[in-house]
């Protein structure tokens, strides 16, 4: 409970953070609804689980899935699948840290982006497999210094599944 005037105003504002990362979430175009089913929110859990237990084997610590950094995940994945390409940098020339920028995120100290796409019966085995086979896709799950990831994992008409994982470092 805030016991000051600024502590209270500061839990306003972060409930609003909450609550506005929260509507964008639930927006059609975060939750990837570009024409096509959406399972998502279970892959998006499976696939933190599976990049976790990569990272554990390694000594490394676990990701935190942070809502703000999933929304824009999200909101990037359904734009390369609604316009059918696949980038870090999207046609009007934004790249991962313009994005988490815009989220709004702050505070950030490192940044970076793996992104995939499959339409394999098992998709998260399919990607995990192929960032962990690719040296900059590994270099980024494995980096020790990432402690926070947004997962935006949407279907596209295809059928197909197109990953976004953002990386960051937030001190603690």
């Amino acid at each position: 409970m805030p016991r000051t005037f600024t502590q209270a105003v500061g839990f306003l504002l972060g409930l609003g953070v909450v609550l506005y990362a929260a509507s964008l979430a639930m927006s059609p175009t975060a939750r990837g609804d570009s024409g096509a089913p959406d399972g998502s929110p279970a892959l998006e859990a499976q696939l933190l689980a599976e990049v976790n237990a990569v990272r554990e084997s390694h000594h490394l610590i676990p990701l935190r899935r942070n809502a703000v950094l999933d929304a824009v995940a999200r909101r990037h994945s359904d734009d390369m699948a609604r316009r059918n390409y696949m980038s870090h940098v999207s046609p009007e020339g934004s790249n991962p840290v313009d994005r988490i920028e815009s989220g709004p995120l702050t505070g950030f100290t490192l940044a970076a982006e793996n992104l995939g796409k499959t339409n394999r019966a098992e998709p998260n085995a399919e990607i995990v497999r192929s960032w962990l086979a690719s040296p900059d896709h590994r270099r980024n799950l494995l980096a020790p210094p990432f402690n926070t990831t947004g997962i935006g994992i949407v279907r596209a008409s295809d059928g197909s599944f197109i990953y976004t994982q953002l990386y960051v470092t937030i001190p603690r």
